[in-house]
């Protein structure tokens, strides 16, 4: 249905009328709308009666709740003047009250304000029950005056209409005369908001969700309880932190995707430009000398065993964790040159994934334990003494032993 106000922003709340009935239970009317642009859509109407817990149970948990108060315990005056001071308006409109024990309500009618008030401990009981549930109330309202918001929506025909036994009187330009409630009266016709037929018994929690969808633009009518005034305003802060966020990560993301276009638009004229200018200054000859110079280096790397992809460093220290105490190296190569007869005719050769280590030990069975710890290493395949010999410069044994990793 379309509002009358302009709505430029998504919403979805939930409004609950509860009316405490005389034998101290409760019956809800319970009515969640969304609205989208300037469409307000009803999307689920519930009515339960009995104990409050019994109600809460039927309450949607995934939007924001609103709550109007009527029944039971629900005290409405119409006093001379306006709104303004809480204290001054209890004890005008109830001289013989304690100000501390109650809430209060006020809205301006024609020529007058309609006072409402709802003790503290009733109202702390029902919002108490509501904590429990994990519902967080936002707004609260007491008596039918949520109503005024969309008479102007309904289809009346004078200056009078009951909405589920709550009679009102108003002017041409809507403002509210009198008012009182008779139990069980009922609308003379069905009400239709727009073109859609709405139950009058609905008419209260609707108009409790629309002023909440709308109390950015409307006047909203609200009780003064400072408990539900505290979370509507932590409520409101996350979501003007929300909408900053959004703007700020919108912001950031065309930001990022301009960003991006100008790179690959600048990024693609680079590589056009480099391309055109190495086509010009590079000759066939300098492209086939680089190709030598990268076959020349390539084997080089491969007879140097550097293809093995394990570091000298790494390969030298594992050895010196498993050396024992009476052995003395004399000689370490890694990937050393190739001493064959052959090797040497030709050209100097490496031994890629060899280690060669010569040393010193006056006790063969150190070289012997030596050569297991090696064996038991994971990145070792094969160890092999080469020589065992008396030492020409001492009267120690030298060895030879080779690696194969």
């Amino acid at each position: 249905m379309s509002l009358t106000s302009s709505i430029t922003s998504n919403t979805s709340c939930t409004g609950l009328e509860l009316r405490m009935q005389a034998d101290g239970s409760y019956l809800g009317k319970v009515c969640a709308v969304s609205v989208r642009k300037n469409l307000l859509n009803i999307d689920q109407k519930v009515e339960v009666a009995g104990t409050l817990d019994t109600i809460l149970k039927k309450i949607p948990r995934d939007r924001p709740l609103a709550v109007t108060l009527t029944g039971k315990g629900i005290l409405t005056r119409k006093i001379a003047g306006g709104t303004g001071d809480e204290e001054r308006l209890l004890n005008e409109a109830f001289p013989n009250i304690k100000t501390d024990q109650f809430y209060v309500q006020d809205f301006e009618g024609e020529e007058g304000v309609f006072v409402t008030v709802v003790r503290k401990d009733v109202a702390d009981t029902v919002l108490a029950a509501f904590d429990r549930e994990g519902l967080a109330v936002l707004t609260i309202t007491a008596g039918p005056f949520v109503l005024s918001h969309i008479l102007p929506q309904l289809n009346t025909y004078d200056n009078e209409i009951c909405i589920d036994g709550h009679l009102i009187h108003y002017t041409k330009d809507w403002k509210w005369e009198n008012y009182r409630f008779e139990s069980g009266r009922e609308a003379e016709f069905p009400f239709k908001i727009g073109i859609e037929p709405l139950a009058e018994g609905f008419l209260t929690s609707y108009a409790t969700a629309f002023q909440f969808a709308l109390r950015d633009r409307l006047q909203p009518v609200i009780l003064r309880v400072p408990a539900v005034e505290e979370t509507l305003g932590e409520f409101d802060q996350k979501q003007r932190f929300n909408l900053r966020l959004s703007v700020v990560l919108g912001s950031l993301f065309i930001l990022l995707l301009v960003n991006f276009l100008l790179y690959s638009y600048y990024n693609s004229e680079n590589e056009r430009l480099l391309s055109k200018v190495s086509q010009t200054s590079a000759s066939m000859d300098g492209i086939q000398q680089l190709e030598k110079q990268i076959t020349v280096n390539e084997r080089l790397l491969k007879e140097l065993g550097w293809n093995k992809g394990i570091r000298m460093a790494w390969l030298a220290d594992q050895i010196g964790q498993t050396i024992p105490s009476s052995l003395r190296l004399l000689e370490l190569g890694v990937n050393p040159l190739d001493q064959t007869e052959s090797s040497r005719q030709r050209k100097d050769i490496y031994s890629p994934g060899t280690i060669r280590i010569r040393g010193e030990a006056s006790d063969p069975t150190a070289v012997n334990n030596w050569i297991y710890a090696l064996k038991e290493r994971k990145w070792v395949k094969q160890v092999n003494l080469d020589s065992f010999s008396p030492s020409q410069n001492s009267d120690k044994q030298e060895f030879m032993i080779t690696i194969n990793y």
